[in-house]
């Protein structure tokens, strides 16, 4: 078991078990609601993981009965009360949205497991990650319409790339809350799994992609950062390096040497 990165008795715990880092929101009390000093400390365990080449794989996931509840509404209400300034202001956030960005680019496959419900900020940061498994009993909403809010941590850039312009649309502005079900059905989400079998199957899952070729995985990501941003020539030219570099790795000579003999390849 690794060590955690953040301080005792934090909000935010880091616990490594084999090559998978779990993070841990870990307010449950507060249905694990995100206050500016917890996010401090799920940056800097972010940062931690991303850094971390003993960590093949990170799993996000919530303490307690809820995955996220979004931002803490009566931190907020406090916060908008003290003396920063506007800019102030955006540029902690702006700073802080560099979770998403690390969810989502760092160099190995993240997975956010959805033990409960996932709203605001909450569902922003389960959609930053590259995989979303989502427990049978939770729920999805975007809930800044309520707040009067148009919403942060990438959360449209996400449900606009993940489910279409008009989807991604209809979920900000309507905020409806969505089943489980729905969720799969509009690939919102990987897989749903029962409660009760929740728990070892995001372990599955994870380990899973820990023993799976962790370069390659790396390439992968790459390539699907630059079809976000490239025209198709340009991207034919990137994935072709990709594709030349992947071949050239330790990774590429075990696992043709294992399928040309029928053996399953080892990559760990």
């Amino acid at each position: 078991m690794g060590e955690s990165v953040v301080p005792e008795h934090s909000t935010v715990t880091l616990e490594q078990r084999g090559p998978v880092a779990y993070i841990r929101l870990d307010r449950a009390e507060r249905r694990n609601a995100l206050t500016y000093p917890m996010l401090e400390e799920l940056l800097e365990a972010c940062e931690h993981t991303a850094g971390d080449p003993s960590a093949r794989v990170v799993v996000l996931t919530g303490n307690g009965p809820a995955f996220c509840a979004g931002g803490d509404v009566n931190h907020l209400v406090e916060d908008a009360q003290s003396n920063f300034t506007e800019r102030e202001r955006r540029e902690r956030l702006a700073r802080l949205h560099r979770i998403s960005w690390l969810l989502h680019t760092m160099r190995k496959p993240t997975v956010a497991a959805i033990n409960g419900p996932a709203a605001a900020a909450g569902l922003s940061l389960a959609m930053a990650c590259d995989l979303r498994v989502m427990s049978a009993t939770a729920t999805l909403s975007t809930a800044f319409a309520r707040l009067a809010t148009s919403g942060d941590f990438g959360g449209t850039w996400f449900a606009l790339h993940l489910l279409g312009l008009g989807r991604a649309k209809a979920l900000y502005l309507l905020n409806e809350t969505v089943t489980a079900q729905e969720a799969l059905d509009w690939g919102l989400v990987t897989t749903v799994i029962p409660p009760g079998e929740f728990g070892r199957a995001v372990d599955q899952l994870a380990n899973r992609l820990a023993a799976g070729p962790a370069e390659a995985f790396a390439l992968m990501k790459a390539n699907f950062a630059a079809a976000l941003t490239s025209p198709l020539a340009e991207f034919l030219d990137t994935e072709a390096g990709n594709m030349t570099l992947g071949m050239s790795s330790k990774e590429f000579d075990q696992a043709a040497r294992a399928f040309l003999t029928g053996q399953p390849p080892n990559f760990s």
